[in-house]
């Protein structure tokens, strides 16, 4: 792994993070980080690193499954939808996790929001620019 891709990978986990940390200071009652056996911290850090893991395993995913996507404005739904489903995995395996979120609406709330700040640090570091090269570079 070069180093513009670490850097990014880091950049999104402590991002992603943050947003968690975030939204359980404001939301408490609806999103709960952190449980009696796991803390507040070590269960965002692992939250933000399973959100963070599937962000480069999205465009191989795609191209694994044999879809050509011609217009990027497409990436974002991608990712939103595997933010969702991510979110909601999580939810579930609270217990393990230390992620509780109190519904459906909320872990589509919050995949919203942890999507739109994903594009904003994607659009200001240009993280994405690497992936885009290499899958160009390929075909």
């Amino acid at each position: 792994m070069d180093q513009k891709k670490a850097v990014s990978f880091l950049t999104f986990w402590v991002v992603n993070t943050v947003v968690l940390l975030i939204v359980n200071a404001i939301f408490g009652g609806n999103i709960v980080v952190g449980n009696q056996s796991i803390s507040t911290g070590l269960s965002a850090i692992f939250a933000g690193l399973v959100l963070t893991a599937l962000i480069p395993l999205a465009p191989k995913a795609v191209e694994q499954t044999g879809f050509k996507i011609k217009n990027q404005n497409v990436w974002p739904a991608i990712f939103l939808s595997l933010n969702i489903v991510t979110l909601w995995i999580l939810k579930r395996l609270a217990v393990v996790t230390g992620l509780g979120i109190a519904s459906i609406l909320w872990v589509i709330i919050l995949a919203i929001v942890i999507t739109f700040v994903e594009l904003a640090v994607t659009k200001t570091t240009g993280a994405m620019e690497e992936t885009k090269k290499t899958a160009k570079s390929k075909t």
